[in-house]
């Protein structure tokens, strides 16, 4: 809640699909990283920037391409989880970007995470909630392997209860 009294107009923008990343980086990332000892003597100098005037504007500007890349990323999954299969010329139309077959690369490497099995080795997935694979020149798109559902256990298991409670009440016992 106190992010949001302190920053609402920002949080609005970013939802809202507009600029406003920039503005709560700029707050609240570290001004102070630099990874070269500063030179004292440039400090001195009147209208000079110092080293870690530069590296914050550098930091800055990582993470406004980053930024831009999530926005093509989400832009993709959305027209991916539309279609079943779609060419891939037809996709990246509809994306609007120039390196299109980098950004289908891109995300699929993204979406890559180093992941603990139940035999504690290590080894990598995915977190995407998508599949998709290209082959000849056409986008084939499946969901992700659906999570188990314990729900329809659980009611089943519920209604085997009362099937039993039923049964037990219906029995009567002479003493």
């Amino acid at each position: 809640n106190a992010v949001r009294e302190k920053h609402g107009n920002q949080l609005s923008k970013i939802e809202a699909g507009e600029e406003g990343y920039e503005d709560i980086f700029i707050f609240a990332c570290p001004k102070f990283i630099t990874p070269s000892v500063p030179t004292y003597e440039d400090a001195l100098t009147k209208g000079s920037t110092s080293a870690h005037d530069t590296a914050y504007k550098l930091q800055v500007s990582h993470f406004m391409n980053e930024m831009s890349n999530q926005q093509s990323m989400m832009k993709l999954r959305s027209y991916m989880k539309l279609y079943t299969s779609i060419s891939v010329e037809k996709l990246g139309r509809l994306v609007m970007e120039e390196e299109f077959s980098a950004l289908v690369l891109a995300y699929k490497q993204k979406m890559r995470q180093l992941e603990c099995n139940s035999s504690g080795d290590e080894e990598y997935g995915t977190v995407m909630d998508i599949h998709y694979y290209i082959k000849d020149e056409i986008v084939h798109v499946d969901e992700a392997e659906r999570q188990n559902r314990f729900e329809n256990y659980f009611m089943s298991q519920i209604s085997q209860s009362t099937d039993i409670r039923k049964d037990i009440e219906s029995i009567s016992v002479d003493v």
